[in-house]
């Protein structure tokens, strides 16, 4: 089960001989709020208030932020996910849109945040990963987390001349029944991957409070399988992104209904419960994936990939 998030609290604490006010949970506070907003577009390029006003986000997504003189000077977003392995539920806890004022940088803000974070957390979770680029690739370590390897699953799709004809539809989030129908699927789905990464929040932060990130359009219902599957076509690379079913689905028949007599190279992102596939080493820019020890021997062990619409 999720932990419960701490309450909405303000508190002033010192770091390195200067008071900052630690805010936590703070969302439904607009001052603050467009605070955040403010720093994350410049530093990630989106912000957080569609999100908001969407109504999708819950308990699941934490923010943590000091500021200094009411201006926020750093911040950590903490996302919790239920995922299972070895058939045992699990809470793993995903560190992500890491900020420093460039002003208030080399003043230990973002190592009191992980620790903090880390000592909140403590013995509640079943992991603990993150996602960080080549210039902080020394900085993780010093808490305990490593880099590991991630692999994609890779399809080279041939013609089934026989196959039974799908009805793969796009759905539009401007009409409710398809709303309605994505908000079902993403409700009532099951693992359909080895590492699930399971968020009843997330994929609507993708596909539908940020358009500019792609994937609104790219939500599909194929009808006979009875399943949500988010992809985009490049360069004649299908990329299947996440799917949602309430049930587990055939790997094959998910192929066959997305390819029909067309040869294509497709690649996952997510690992595969099933099916005949490639994995080959997986990188996205300089990102590399930094998880706790007790994760390490499950990604060392096996091909895995963090899905795509899991990552913060």
């Amino acid at each position: 089960m999720v932990p419960q998030p701490i309450s909405v609290n303000q508190q002033e604490i010192h770091i390195n001989g200067s008071a900052y006010t630690l805010c936590v949970a703070y969302q439904n506070q607009p001052q603050l709020r467009e605070q955040l907003n403010a720093m994350t577009r410049t530093f990630w390029g989106f912000d957080f208030e569609n999100y908001y006003q969407s109504g999708y986000w819950d308990n699941s997504c934490q923010l943590y932020s000091l500021f200094k003189d009411d201006k926020i000077v750093a911040h950590t977003t903490v996302s919790l996910f239920t995922s299972s392995w070895g058939k045992t539920p699990k809470t793993l806890l995903q560190i992500g849109t890491v900020m420093t004022d460039e002003a208030w940088r080399n003043r230990g803000l973002s190592r009191f945040l992980m620790e903090h974070i880390l000592k909140i957390y403590s013995g509640k979770t079943d992991g603990i990963l993150l996602f960080a680029n080549e210039t902080v690739y020394d900085f993780y370590p010093k808490f305990g987390l490593v880099p590991v390897q991630e692999y994609q699953a890779v399809i080279q799709a041939v013609p089934q001349k026989e196959h039974e004809k799908n009805l793969v539809r796009p759905l539009n989030f401007l009409v409710s029944e398809d709303l309605r129908l994505f908000e079902q699927a993403v409700q009532t789905a099951v693992p359909n991957s080895v590492f699930p990464l399971q968020s009843q929040a997330l994929p609507f932060f993708y596909c539908v409070a940020n358009p500019e990130f792609g994937f609104s359009n790219a939500v599909y219902y194929v009808e006979t399988l009875q399943c949500v599957v988010v992809m985009q076509e490049e360069e004649g690379i299908l990329y299947i992104h996440e799917l949602f079913a309430p049930q587990e689905i055939e790997l094959h028949q998910l192929i066959t209904a997305l390819t029909g007599e067309k040869k294509q190279e497709i690649r996952l992102g997510f690992t595969p419960l099933n099916g005949t596939v490639e994995y080959q080493p997986y990188e996205e820019d300089d990102l590399r994936l930094f998880v706790s020890e007790n994760l390490h021997a499950f990604f060392e062990n096996q091909p895995l990939m963090v899905p795509v619409l899991s990552h913060t």
